[in-house]
């Protein structure tokens, strides 16, 4: 198992860093970002061969958030009410009512990663929902511009609203209330690895793209 986590590993690390360069020498050519949604793909699927132990209640809860992650996102690209009005692009690959299939893995690996990190924590429930959302509103202010550099998405202002952050912070915490409630036992040792793997990623490109 070990040299399998290892392989895991270095396979991701060097999927962000050629993902990081890649990036900033193909800004002229979008068309090569679609790679991104089959990235979130093989990330969700990596994690996933890590996860111990796998149970009904583990899938029943992922599967529900989602299936509601998908149906936010769907709702806001169509209406503008959940996070303002945007529009995605091509970058994240087949759409369903405007919304590319893969937010639901997004936000399934993203509540996943949070929660990993910070069940062991010896606070309220509420407590822990409630920073876990702080921190995938970070994560959402650092990704926005590297995002819609991607042809992920774009905001008819330009720049995503307050909306979308006040948006993003009552998503989560219901999503977090409903995981910290159902009191999920796991163990993946290559849960953190991707969490910094992420916030290195997107970090890195924010700070990047803002000097080229």
């Amino acid at each position: 198992m070990q040299q399998y986590l290892k392989l895991a590993k270095i396979l991701l690390m060097v999927g962000y860093l050629v993902g990081i360069f890649g990036i900033l020498i193909s800004l002229d050519k979008p068309h090569y970002f679609t790679v991104a949604g089959y990235f979130v793909v093989l990330s969700f699927v990596l994690l996933m061969l890590f996860h111990r132990p796998h149970s009904i209640k583990f899938w029943i809860t992922l599967s529900v958030i989602g299936v509601l992650g998908f149906a936010v996102e769907a709702i806001g690209t169509n209406t503008g009410f959940v996070f303002g009005n945007y529009t995605y692009g091509k970058s994240l690959g087949v759409k369903l009512f405007q919304t590319p299939l893969v937010m639901a893995i997004n936000w399934m690996v993203l509540v996943y990663l949070v929660y990993d990190l910070l069940k062991g924590w010896n606070i309220s429930f509420m407590l822990k929902s409630i920073v876990s959302s702080v921190i995938l509103v970070i994560y959402d202010f650092v990704m926005e511009p590297v995002a819609i550099a991607l042809n992920m998405w774009t905001w008819d202002t330009g720049n995503p609203p307050l909306h979308n952050y006040i948006g993003w912070f009552l998503v989560s915490l219901l999503f977090f209330i409903y995981i910290y409630r159902g009191k999920l036992k796991f163990e993946n040792p290559l849960s953190r690895t991707l969490f910094w793997l992420h916030c290195i990623f997107f970090g890195a490109l924010n700070l990047l793209l803002r000097v080229i």
